[in-house]
């Protein structure tokens, strides 16, 4: 055996070099021409071959190596967003059946206890527009919606009375005929009636009325029901036309008003009566709705009454929208929704049902959620970091490389996840975080471990430190500044002091506009980070710092979603040799046609080769007979 050396590189191929002598046929006419065309064939193609096989599996290598490694980017993305959900604090309610809080911000979150007592909760409007026979007759109306808040200022009463007062509102339960009575209800009331005040009639008594009594009539009438309306706009409203629709198309157009939503109940169940029901679609008090008629083919069939008892059709409030109201450690608060977010720093709190009595409400941090997030992050780093380090493994002794352990994009990647996990955490108050502060760090041969003492010791001195596992953080070291940001702005983590530097506000180094707002504080707004906002209550606050953190697993998360990206480096890497695959193959296949030809040049050769020696062998066998026949002579 020889080894024969390639022109395209120093690769070394072993091919067998033919014995010619053992091809030569001694009894016959010459060489064994197939086995010395592979021969030839094979020296000259094989070792073309071989480099451009070996270059195809060190693609192909590479092609899985990034598919293995894009495949466990996914999964570590997945990981830590799920760790960025984590839980840090447990919250009980000692009524959650009427109270129930979540977080909304950890880093806000304290060991604590709130009590939330005398709840009565927000509802919407609901009005019942009743007595509707059928969904098929026609009606004609145009009507306009206003949107405010209803108070009842007279509150319905069983018992009936002679005597009547100011700003209340009566229903007349007998005919009231006596002279003198009557004159008193025209001259005190707002009954405008003729002759006797009949039964069903009903009038509300003129504020600054004194108590007065039916002298000859008795107790013949109760208070009722009387509700007055103010309008939150009084110079908009909705307005809803329509002629000759059923209530089925009229209940479409108030689906159709932004605020409302309306839906027919069958009352009965048998289809004799149907109610059509309008519901505000927000909580609090000014969503509550005004239906007046402009004109209408059946008069009062759409309108919101203010004496539902009066009303011959029985429309009537089934709900009049309201706050919500409670106490919050003894202080009385309103809201106009359920879910309030703006009363304790860091939760929310959604208010389920009524409560006369008192719900307390626990904050505690908790350690066996802080250990166990930890020890998925510990689990989560170790199982990219044996991935990433079998892809890229260098055998500096041998010929066993991971298959992208000559790839830069991969080797990019592997250093920028160390370096996460061994730089600071910016942007969580005065003090830089480290991962090692939470007890995680790295053995001597690499792998990410616990350690128990510094984990016991950070959770009992700095509790808040471990909300950079999960957590951004927004905030300040000044009480009287408050900061927003939009989901859209980017922000690099850090901690910016915001100062006036002559004439011009700054946040650290970036320029920022200042705004006076109404209440004498500052609004401040930048250009190179629009939708972050900061607020002072004071007009020209003294210095102050404002923190921007991004937490670990959002870190972690960014750097997968890089990775992941159809631009990122590791993708035109692959891309990359993809191409170079199509490349080798089409060169191989090239060889294997060149394979072809030289085999058939070397056969057609070697054959003509043969014949000429044939033919030589021929006249040299009839010349030697024909010397020994002369010899014999």
């Amino acid at each position: 055996m020889s080894l024969i050396k390639t022109e395209e590189s120093d690769v070394m191929a072993e091919i067998a070099k033919p014995d010619y002598l053992s091809l030569v046929n001694k009894g016959g006419s010459g060489f064994n021409v197939s086995e010395l065309v592979t021969s030839l064939v094979a020296s000259e193609i094989e070792p073309k071959r071989i480099l451009q096989t070996s270059k195809l599996e060190k693609t192909e290598n590479a092609i899985s190596g990034i598919g293995y490694l894009n495949s466990q980017s996914a999964k570590t993305q997945i990981n830590f967003t799920t760790i960025s959900k984590d839980k840090f604090f447990d919250i009980t309610s000692s009524n959650s059946s009427a109270v129930e809080v979540t977080a909304s911000d950890e880093t806000k979150l304290s060991n604590t206890n709130r009590t939330i007592s005398e709840v009565s909760v927000a509802k919407n409007m609901v009005f019942e527009l009743s007595g509707f026979t059928d969904l098929t007759t026609a009606f004609t109306a145009s009507l306009t919606i206003d949107f405010g808040t209803w108070a009842k200022t007279s509150a319905e009463s069983a018992t009936a009375t002679a005597t009547y007062e100011a700003g209340k509102t009566y229903l007349v339960n007998s005919t009231i005929s006596d002279g003198v009575d009557k004159t008193s209800i025209s001259n005190d009331t707002d009954w405008s009636g003729a002759g006797d005040v009949e039964i069903g009639d009903t009038f509300t008594v003129n504020a600054g009325v004194s108590d007065t009594t039916l002298i000859n009539s008795g107790a013949v009438i109760t208070e009722t029901d009387k509700f007055s309306f103010t309008d939150a706009d009084v110079a908009s409203n909705d307005t809803i036309t329509f002629t000759n629709e059923s209530v089925v198309q009229v209940a479409a157009r108030f689906n159709s008003i932004s605020g409302l939503s309306a839906q027919i109940i069958d009352t009965n169940g048998d289809g004799s009566s149907y109610s059509l029901i309008v519901s505000s679609d927000n909580t609090g008090a000014e969503s509550g709705f005004k239906i007046t008629e402009v004109s209408s083919s059946v008069a009062g069939r759409w309108a919101t009454t203010t004496v539902p008892s009066s009303d011959t059709i029985n429309n009537n409030f089934s709900q009049l929208a309201r706050d919500a109201s409670f106490k919050l450690d003894g202080i009385a608060v309103s809201r106009s929704t359920n879910s309030i977010s703006d009363l304790i720093d860091g939760a929310t709190v959604n208010l389920k049902s009524d409560l006369t009595g008192s719900s307390v409400i626990g904050f505690s941090r908790s350690e066996s959620a802080i250990r166990q997030s930890i020890n998925d992050t510990i689990f989560s780093l170790n199982e990219f970091k044996t991935e990433i380090d079998r892809l890229t493994y260098i055998d500096v002794d041998g010929d066993a490389n991971g298959p992208l352990a000559m790839e830069t994009a991969a080797t990019l990647l592997k250093s920028n996840f160390k370096k996460l996990a061994v730089e600071p955490l910016k942007g969580f108050g005065s003090d830089l975080i480290y991962l090692s502060q939470l007890g995680i760090k790295t053995s001597s041969s690499g792998e990410y471990y616990l350690d128990e003492a510094t984990f016991t010791k950070t959770l009992a001195n700095n509790p808040e430190y471990f909300a950079v596992l999960k957590d951004a953080n927004l905030s300040s070291n000044s009480s009287s500044a408050t900061i927003t940001k939009s989901q859209f702005t980017t922000v690099p983590p850090d901690t910016y002091t915001v100062t006036l530097d002559g004439a011009q506000w700054k946040l650290g180094t970036t320029n920022l506009t200042q705004e006076n707002l109404a209440t004498g504080g500052s609004r401040f707004s930048s250009v190179s980070y629009p939708g972050l906002i900061i607020e002072t209550t004071e007009r020209t606050p003294a210095d102050f710092d404002v923190y921007i953190g991004k937490s670990f697993s959002q870190k972690i998360i960014d750097l997968m979603t890089e990775t992941l990206d159809l631009e990122s480096s590791l993708k035109s890497a692959e891309e990359a040799y993809k191409t170079l695959t199509v490349d080798i193959e089409a060169r191989l296949e090239k060889l294997e046609i060149r394979e072809t030809l030289k085999t058939d040049q070397y056969t057609e050769q070697f054959g003509l080769m043969e014949q000429s020696m044939s033919q030589f062998n021929s006249t040299k066998s009839l010349l030697e007979n024909l010397v020994e026949s002369w010899n014999q002579k």
